[in-house]
């Protein structure tokens, strides 16, 4: 991959108490402003690489549910909206 065309977009999450959640970064080749098809592929990535039987192996599906009602009601807000940043505060360096 050549790299001199990479771009990189450093992300966190934090939770209501200010409490960090997660944090990353990410780097690839980007084509749209603010990197955002970046960003999209790495969510797909990401959703690509988790397993629902891991949460079933441990009791946890109602985790599963959560998180997959979580993501299906942000990506309805981006559908509604032509700008979107939602409610949490996850759009560090832009």
């Amino acid at each position: 991959m050549n790299t001199s065309n990479m771009q990189k977009f450093t992300f966190k999450m934090e939770n209501e108490n200010d409490e960090l959640v997660v944090k990353g970064e990410i780097h690839g080749k980007t084509e749209i402003p603010f990197l955002d098809d970046l960003k999209f592929n790495a969510v797909i990535a990401l959703l690509n690489s988790i397993d629902k039987q891991n949460f079933s192996e441990t009791g946890n599906n109602h985790i599963f549910d959560n998180y997959l009602k979580e993501i299906e009601e942000t990506i309805n807000e981006l559908k509604k909206y032509n700008q979107f940043q939602g409610n949490l505060n996850c759009r560090e360096g832009l």
